[in-house]
């Protein structure tokens, strides 16, 4: 679906306010793409960076993770971090990608998830856009389903796959 060339403001003035008084165009009321957002830390990254890098990886492994974590680089650069937490996840995650392998992030809503695969998808390929999103539900019973375990069905026939194992 195209975005609309421009968006009309809520009348209550709150978060899409730009205090113009007039209607938003679309470039003004999206967040840019993290590889222009960042274009010059990804670039000063790919300059500095002599590490050996995975096939179609525009960067190594140590400058994907130096652009999520932060940093400052030899030329004084300073690295702004995408994301603050333990160090350890995010290397977990880049190495995971640069060996060739899925990468599953879970998590409950709000931690950051689709941030940093943004920003993985920015530092790797330098299109954020390579994203895909899905969800599996969630992991509450539903109403009515007293006496279930996840993935079992009160109705199926005893040894189906839905059927919880004796």
């Amino acid at each position: 679906m195209p975005v609309p060339e421009t968006i009309a403001k809520p009348r209550s003035g709150a978060e899409t306010d730009t205090g113009t008084g007039g209607p938003q165009t679309a470039a003004e009321a999206l967040r840019p793409h993290a590889e222009h957002a960042f274009a010059h830390e990804l670039a000063a990254l790919a300059a500095a960076d002599d590490r050996p890098r995975p096939a179609r990886w525009r960067l190594s492994p140590w400058a994907v993770a130096t652009y999520l974590l932060g940093g400052t680089l030899p030329d004084g650069t300073v690295i702004t971090p995408k994301y603050v937490g333990p160090r350890r996840i995010v290397e977990v995650a880049v190495t995971t990608l640069a060996t060739d392998r899925a990468l599953l992030l879970l998590g409950v809503p709000g931690t950051a998830k689709t941030w940093v695969s943004e920003h993985l998808a920015a530092a790797v390929s330098g299109d954020s856009t390579l994203l895909v999103q899905g969800t599996a539900g969630t992991p509450r019973k539903p109403s009515g389903t007293a006496g279930t375990t996840p993935g079992s069905s009160p109705t199926a026939p005893a040894g189906t796959p839905s059927s919880p194992a004796p």
